[in-house]
C-alpha cells in the first residue's frame, strides 16, 4: 500500500509506542538509586522516548498548518474528534480511579464530589492532561495558519529561536538565573506546530546520517545529564525529561527528519504499522488501564529487563481490541478516540 505522507503514519506508530514505554518503565525511576540496573534501564529507556508527546504535536503542525480551511469549518470538523473521546474517557478513569484507588462504599457524597471535581478539572488521570493541551492548540491552530502563510521560512527560523531560548527562560529548574523576560508568546507547545510545518516545508540538504547521530546524541546527554543530576538526590531531578526542553525538541526534531527521510518513498507500509497507525489515539487513551494489570503480571515472573518491552507490547495489542470493541457500538468510534 502506497501512502503519500507514509513517514506521517510511520511517526505516529513511533510516538505511540514511545508514550506506553514511558509509562511502563517510569515507576522504576522514582526508586532512586543510580547504580541499579532497573533504574538506569528505565532511565536510559525515557531518555530515548521522552519526545513522544512532542512528536505528536509536530505531527499535528505538520498535518494542519497547511491546510486552507474556514476557521469554524475546522471547529466543527476537529474538535468534536477530541472532545468526544475526552469526555467518554474522563468518565472512564473517573470511575477507575474510585474502584482502584478508594473504598468506594466508605466515601461520603461531599468527598466524592470533591475529589471528581477535581479529576474533571485537572485530568482524571496524568495522562488526559495532553487533552487538555492539544484542544487549546487546536483553537489557536486557524489562527497560526494566517500568521504562518504570512511569514518567510527566514522569519519562521526566528520563530523557533525565539521559543528555543523561551525554553532555557521560561523553566522553573532556571528560575535563578534567567531573566524574567515575557515570552509567553513563543513558548509552550505551540513551538512544536510550527516546528512541525517549518520541517515539512523546509528542505534539509544534511548528510543522511545526521538525524540519526542528533538523535543519539541527545538521548546520550538526557540519559547522563539525568543520572548525574540523581546521584545524591532524595528527589527524581527530571528536568531533562521536560516535554518543553531544548533537548527533547530537538530529539523530536531528529526523528521527523529521520523518519521522513528513510520512509517518504516507501511502497509497502506493513500491516502491523497501519493498524497501530489507525487505533493509535485509541491506544494513548485507554493504555494505562491494561498496563496497570499486565505490568505487575508480568513482574512476577521475570526482571525488568523482560517487564518494560513485554509490558508495552501486551498492553499496546489490549489497547488495540478495546479500542477495537469501543468502535464496535453504536457511536464507539466517536469517543474511542
Amino acid at each position: 500500500m502506497a501512502e503519500k505522507n507514509s513517514y506521517i503514519i510511520y511517526l505516529r506508530v513511533i510516538a505511540t509506542v514511545f508514550v506506553v514505554l514511558i509509562h511502563a518503565s517510569t515507576g522504576f525511576l522514582y526508586r532512586i538509586d543510580t547504580t541499579a540496573f532497573d533504574w538506569n534501564y528505565a532511565n536510559w529507556i525515557n531518555a530515548a522516548t521522552r519526545c513522544a508527546v512532542p512528536l505528536f504535536v509536530v505531527i499535528s503542525g505538520a498535518l494542519l498548518l497547511q491546510k486552507e480551511e474556514n476557521t469554524w469549518y475546522f471547529y466543527k470538523k476537529r474538535l468534536p474528534k477530541l472532545i468526544y473521546p475526552f469526555l467518554f474517557w474522563t468518565i472512564i478513569y473517573l470511575i477507575y480511579y474510585f474502584y482502584r484507588y478508594t473504598n468506594f462504599a466508605t466515601l461520603s457524597f461531599e468527598t466524592i464530589c470533591t475529589i471528581a471535581q477535581d479529576k474533571i478539572l485537572h485530568g482524571a488521570n496524568a495522562h488526559l492532561w495532553y487533552l487538555y493541551m492539544i484542544i487549546g492548540l487546536y483553537l489557536a491552530i486557524p489562527f497560526l495558519r494566517k500568521i504562518l502563510a504570512n511569514c518567510s521560512i527566514k522569519e519562521i527560523e526566528l520563530f523557533l529561536l525565539f521559543w528555543f531560548l523561551s525554553m532555557f527562560i521560561a523553566n522553573k529548574g532556571f528560575y535563578t538565573v534567567m531573566p524574567k523576560f515575557d515570552l509567553t508568546f513563543f513558548s509552550g507547545y505551540i513551538g512544536y506546530l510550527v516546528l512541525g510545518y517549518y520541517l515539512t516545508i523546509k528542505q534539509f540538504n544534511w548528510h543522511r546520517y545526521a538525524p540519526l547521530l542528533g538523535y543519539l546524541l541527545v538521548t546520550i546527554i538526557t540519559a547522563t545529564g539525568t543520572y548525574m543530576l540523581n546521584q545524591k538526590g532524595n528527589q527524581l531531578n527530571t528536568i531533562l525529561y521536560n516535554y518543553v526542553f531544548p533537548t527533547t525538541a530537538l530529539a523530536a526534531s531528529s526523528i521527523f527528519l529521520l523518519v521522513k527521510q528513510y520512509t517518504q518513498q516507501t511502497s509497502v507500509i506493513p500491516k502491523w504499522v497501519l493498524i497501530i497507525d489507525r487505533y493509535s489515539f485509541g491506544i494513548y487513551l485507554c493504555h494505562i488501564i491494561p498496563l496497570n494489570f499486565l505490568h505487575p503480571l508480568l513482574s512476577r515472573y521475570m526482571g525488568t529487563g523482560w517487564v518494560i518491552p513485554l509490558a508495552t507490547l501486551s498492553t499496546i495489542i489490549a489497547s488495540i481490541l478495546i479500542t477495537f470493541a469501543i468502535r464496535k457500538i453504536p457511536y464507539g468510534k466517536y469517543i474511542s478516540g
